[in-house]
C-alpha cells in the first residue's frame, strides 16, 4: 500500500537515505518524551511545589519514562538537599518497640573495640587430676598417726566434699553456664543501632501497589522468638518502605488498579501525618508484635494507572491528590511531530543497539503510527508499540530464514550419516571428493548471497576498497521487514488471532463480491478484536406476511448491536410508509403484516456495535419493496432516527477488508473521509444521509423518473 505522503520529500524536514546519517539523541529522558509537553510541564510544577500528582492514559504513552525523567532533573538539582540516615536503635524498656531515628547530615557509625570481659572458665581435667593427687598426698601425710576410728570419719568427710565439688566442676564445664553467658544476660553487638537507610542525595523511589512489603515496610518473622541470645532482636528485623526511603523525595506508585483498600488507608495517613509507623504485615509471624515508633515520611507522591484503573481509588485518597493528569494517546500529524516520531525512531535504535532504519522504512512507522491513531490526521502516542515493531523488523532484518536454519540442520545431519558408512567405503577418498565439491557449492552459495545482500560477490570484493565494502555489507531495516511484521500481526495477540481466523475461515465464507443484484442482501464491515483487521459480513432480511408483525434479529449477541438494528427497522419502515424514497414500489405494502428477519450469515463471533445500521437499513428496505440491491458495494456507517450517517471506528481497517475480497465501491460515513489513510484500488464513497445512498446501490430501474 501507498501513501500520498510517502511520496513527496515533505515527511520529516531533513533529507537521509538511512538513520545513521542523523545525529544522535539528546542522552537527557527530559527531551526524549514525545508528544506529551502540556503533560510534562505540569508533574514539573507539581514536584517543584511538592504537589502530589495521578498520571491517568493508555499503556506505552510514556507515565513511567516522564516520572523517570523528573527524577534525573531532581537528582542532578540536589544542591539544596542535605543527606539523612535513618538509624534502627533497641528499646531496653519495651523490646517489642524498638525506636527509629532519622539523624540529619552525614552520619559516621562509632566502632568501639569492645574488650572481653575477664570470667572465670572452669578448670581443665588435668587441673582436676593434679588437684586431687596433690590434695590426696597432703592428706596422707596429714593423717599419719592418727586413729583408724578419725581416719574413717576425715575419709568420708573429704569423700563428700570432694563429690559435690566434682559436681559443681562437671556442671559448669557441660553447661557453661558462667555469669556471661546466662540467659538473661544482654550481648554488647544487640544495643548497636542499625542503619536502615542511607540517603545522599533527593530520592525518586518507585513501588508496585501490590507489593505492600515494599511500599509500607515489614518487620521480619523470628523464629526463635527474636528475644537474645538465641533470637534476633526487634530492631534488626526492620525492613523500611519505600514511602520511608522517599522522604524528602519523590514516592512513584504504578499499577494502582492493583492497590489493596487498606494499602490505600496507610498512604492516606502517611500524607497527612507525613510520618508512618512500621509493624509485622504476617499475623503468624513473631513480627506482628512488634512496632516502631512513627518514622518521617515526607514525600511527594506520584501514581500512574490507566484510565479505567481511577475507580479503584478510595476518594478521600484520591481527594488528598491535587493534579490529576491525562497523558494523550494521539498527536496531530503535522511535519514537527513527525520530526519528534522519527526522533523516537532513532531513540530506539541506539538505545537498543539496532541497526539503522532507510528512509522508507522511517514512512512506513508513520504510517503504522496513523493505522493505530485510527486517522490521517494523527500520529499514535503509544509508543511502546512501535517500539515493539522496530526491534521485531530489526530481528527480522538481521536474522535468518526457515529454509536457511533446516539448510544448516540437514548439512549437519548429512555429516553425521558419512562417518556411519560402511567398511568397504574409501572414507579418505570419499571425504576428499566430498569436500572439493563441498567448497565449490560453498562458493558458489556465497557469491549468491553477497549478491543479493551486498550487490557484489565474494571474489569480487577486491575490485572495492575496505570501506565500500562495510558500507555495502551493513545490514538496514528497510520497509519489507516492517510490513513483514505488520502482515504477520506478531506485534499483537488479538491480531494475530483475527489473522488465523480469517485464514481458517475465510474460504468457507458465502461472500461474492460483483455480484447480480439481489433481494435484501447486502454486505457490511466489522472489525475483529481491539487490534484486529476489517471483515466482510452478509446482512440477509427476508420478509413474511403474518399476523404478528415484528422484527427478529439472528445471529446477534450484543446490546448495541440489537439497539441499533431495531433502530434501522424502525426508520425502514418510516421511509416505506411515506414513500418519499426516489424508488418504484410494485405494490401496496402492509407494513402491520409483515414480519421480519434479519440474519448476519456465518457471524460466529460476537457482534455489537452500530456501525451495521446503514447496511441493515438498506438490505429491508429491499425486501419490503422487493428491489435488488447491487452486490458490488460495502458499507459501514451509523444512523440516527433522521437518517444521518454518523462516525464509525476502524474505518481503515473496514476499507482494506473490502479491497482483499475484491469488492468494487466502499460506502463510508462522510465524516469519516479525514481518517482514510489508504484510498488506492478501491472507490470510496462518502455519505452524509441514507437518501444519498439510495441512487447509488439500486438499480436505475428501480429508481424513479425524477
Amino acid at each position: 500500500m501507498k501513501n500520498n505522503i510517502l511520496k513527496g520529500e515533505y515527511m520529516f524536514s531533513i533529507k537521509f537515505k538511512t538513520t545513521d546519517e542523523l545525529p544522535e539523541p539528546s542522552p537527557r529522558l527530559i527531551d526524549q518524551i514525545i508528544g506529551q509537553d502540556e503533560a510534562l510541564n505540569i508533574v514539573l510544577s507539581a514536584v517543584k511545589n511538592k504537589r502530589h500528582a495521578l498520571l491517568l492514559g493508555d499503556p506505552g504513552v510514556g507515565k513511567s519514562m516522564m516520572v523517570k525523567a523528573v527524577g534525573e532533573l531532581i537528582e542532578k538539582s540536589s544542591t539544596d538537599f542535605k543527606p539523612y540516615t535513618i538509624l534502627a536503635k533497641p528499646n531496653l524498656k519495651n523490646p517489642e518497640k524498638p525506636i527509629v531515628e532519622l539523624v540529619e547530615g552525614h552520619y559516621e557509625e562509632k566502632v568501639e573495640i569492645i574488650k572481653p570481659s575477664m570470667v572465670r572458665q572452669p578448670p581443665s581435667i588435668l587441673t582436676i587430676l593434679i588437684f586431687m593427687i596433690a590434695f590426696t598426698a597432703i592428706t596422707s601425710y596429714l593423717m599419719k598417726g592418727l586413729p583408724d576410728s578419725k581416719v574413717l570419719g576425715i575419709i568420708a568427710t573429704v569423700s563428700i566434699v570432694a563429690f559435690a565439688l566434682a559436681f559443681v566442676i562437671i556442671f559448669l564445664t557441660v553447661f557453661g553456664a558462667t555469669k556471661g553467658s546466662m540467659s538473661n544476660a544482654v550481648s554488647p553487638m544487640d544495643l548497636k543501632p542499625v542503619v536502615l537507610y542511607e540517603c545522599k542525595k533527593r530520592p525518586l523511589v518507585r513501588a508496585s501497589a501490590y507489593n505492600v512489603t515494599k511500599l509500607l515496610g515489614d518487620v521480619k518473622h523470628c523464629p526463635l522468638g527474636g528475644k537474645p541470645p538465641l533470637g534476633t532482636p526487634p530492631h534488626k528485623r526492620i525492613i523500611l518502605g519505600a514511602i520511608h526511603e522517599a522522604h524528602k523525595g519523590i514516592l512513584y506508585v504504578d499499577e494502582i488498579k492493583t492497590m489493596p483498600p487498606e494499602v490505600q488507608d496507610y498512604i492516606l495517613t502517611a500524607l497527612q501525618d507525613k510520618c508512618l509507623a512500621i509493624s509485622g504485615r504476617n499475623p503468624n509471624s513473631s513480627g506482628a508484635t512488634v512496632e516502631t515508633n512513627p518514622i518521617p515520611c515526607d514525600f511527594t507522591l506520584i501514581m500512574s494507572g490507566n484510565m479505567d484503573d481511577v475507580n479503584n481509588l478510595r476518594a478521600p485518597l484520591l481527594d488528598r491528590i491535587d493534579y490529576k493528569i491525562v497523558l494523550k494517546n494521539k498527536m496531530e500529524n503535522t511535519q514537527e511531530n513527525r520530526d519528534k516520531l522519527l526522533q523516537f525512531i532513532i531513540q530506539e535504535i541506539r538505545n537498543n543497539n539496532l541497526h539503522p532504519m532507510t528512509y522508507e522504512a522511517c514512512c512506513e512507522i508513520v504510517k503504522i503510527a496513523q493505522l493505530l491513531a485510527g486517522s490521517k490526521d494523527r500520529l499514535t502516542l503509544r509508543l511502546r508499540r512501535l517500539s515493539n515493531i522496530i526491534k521485531m523488523a530489526n530481528d527480522i532484518a538481521m536474522g535468518k530464514n526457515i529454509k536457511d536454519i533446516i539448510n544448516e540442520m540437514s548439512e549437519e545431519e548429512n555429516i553425521k550419516k558419512s562417518e556411519t558408512l560402511p567398511v568397504n567405503v574409501d572414507k579418505d577418498k570419499l571425504k576428499s571428493i566430498m569436500g572439493v565439491l563441498n567448497k565449490i557449492t560453498e562458493k558458489d552459495k556465497e557469491n549468491k548471497e553477497e549478491k543479493e545482500k551486498t550487490g557484489i560477490t565474494a571474489t569480487d570484493k577486491t575490485k572495492y576498497s575496505k570501506k565500500e565494502i562495510k558500507e555495502k555489507e551493513k545490514i538496514y531495516i528497510d520497509r519489507e521487514h516492517v510490513l513483514s511484521v505488520v502482515n504477520t500481526g506478531i506485534y499483537s495477540m488479538t491480531k494475530q488471532v483475527a489473522i488465523d481466523y480469517l485464514r481458517n475461515f475465510k474460504r468457507y465464507k458465502n461472500i461474492v463480491p460483483n455480484d447480480s443484484p439481489k433481494v435484501g442482501v447486502i454486505y457490511g464491515l466489522a472489525v475483529l478484536g481491539s487490534d484486529g483487521i476489517g471483515d466482510v459480513t452478509k446482512i440477509i432480511t427476508q420478509i413474511v406476511d403474518s399476523k404478528n408483525p415484528g422484527t427478529h434479529l439472528l445471529n446477534i449477541t450484543g446490546d448495541l448491536a440489537k439497539h441499533s438494528i431495531t433502530l434501522a427497522s424502525a426508520l425502514s419502515k418510516k421511509y416505506v410508509s411515506e414513500g418519499k424514497l426516489p424508488l418504484k414500489s410494485e405494490e401496496e405494502i402492509d407494513l402491520n403484516s409483515k414480519e421480519i428477519y434479519i440474519q448476519f450469515s456465518q457471524s460466529y463471533s460476537k457482534i455489537d456495535g452500530d456501525s451495521a445500521t446503514a447496511a441493515v437499513c438498506l438490505s429491508i428496505i429491499s425486501s419490503l419493496l422487493k428491489i435488488p440491491l447491487k452486490q458490488d458495494f460495502a458499507i459501514t456507517g451509523s444512523l440516527d432516527l433522521n437518517g444521518n450517517i454518523l462516525a464509525i471506528g476502524g474505518v481503515n481497517e473496514k476499507i482494506n477488508a473490502a479491497k482483499e475480497y475484491g469488492f468494487k465501491r466502499v460506502i463510508i460515513p462522510e465524516s469519516n473521509m479525514i481518517d482514510v489513510i489508504d484510498s488506492e484500488g478501491i472507490t470510496i464513497i462518502p455519505a452524509k444521509t441514507l437518501e444519498e445512498i439510495i441512487p447509488l446501490v439500486f438499480e436505475n430501474t428501480s429508481l424513479k423518473s425524477n
